[in-house]
């Protein structure tokens, strides 16, 4: 005789470390959560190597969903060609997607007052993640390490969550998520705002 045990699938809030994919998906775990994380920032001169920094990189992956841009990690290319922000995954694990919680520059109050953090977002190009062994590399987009990417086509770039499934799972420790901006405009300023990144398997 065979038994089964029948019943409801767990609808609340998914505890600290855990995320959906989706409305409709279980609890897993997000790889991101509470890891160490940095952005590249160059000096002015263009021949230094990239230097990698915490600051304000820990922003993104501290859990909270408040997407309030003090809350959040600004990348710019005010000193770097292709801001990037790392995380490190603790151990090399099969990275499936990463889901990206932007600002889109609704707040009111001193941050979203002016409208030049909107405008910088408005020359983004694309986002572009990548998942690799190695920490700190000058150089992440190589064919084998491209999880995927989210453009401005048909106004992907500017909801405020973003999905990045991988066009297959890419095992590694490091995921990178890199900022392209728009090469024909007057003003090649550009920011991306990254509140919370999470990564799962």
């Amino acid at each position: 005789m065979r038994a089964a045990l029948v019943g409801c699938p767990f609808t609340g809030e998914c505890a600290d470390g855990f995320m959906r994919i989706n409305e409709q998906a279980p609890c897993v775990e997000n790889l991101a959560y509470m890891k160490d994380s940095w952005v590249n920032k160059r000096h002015l001169k263009r021949h230094v190597r990239n230097q990698w920094i915490r600051g304000q990189a820990g922003r993104a992956v501290d859990g909270q969903a408040d997407q309030a841009l003090s809350n959040c990690t600004t990348l710019d290319n005010f000193h770097v060609d292709r801001p990037t922000w790392m995380v490190d995954l603790g151990q090399k694990v099969k990275v499936a997607g990463v889901i990206i919680q932007t600002w889109l520059g609704n707040e009111t109050g001193n941050a979203g007052g002016s409208s030049t953090g909107r405008d910088y977002m408005h020359n983004l190009e694309k986002l572009a993640v990548y998942v690799d062994n190695k920490a700190g590399k000058e150089k992440v987009d190589l064919p084998g390490n491209v999880c995927g990417g989210v453009s401005r086509q048909n106004d992907a770039l500017y909801r405020s969550k973003l999905h990045v499934t991988c066009r297959r799972p890419i095992r590694g420790r490091y995921v990178y998520v890199e900022a392209w901006g728009i090469q024909n405009r007057p003003s090649k300023l550009f920011s991306a705002v990254l509140c919370e990144v999470q990564i799962y398997a």
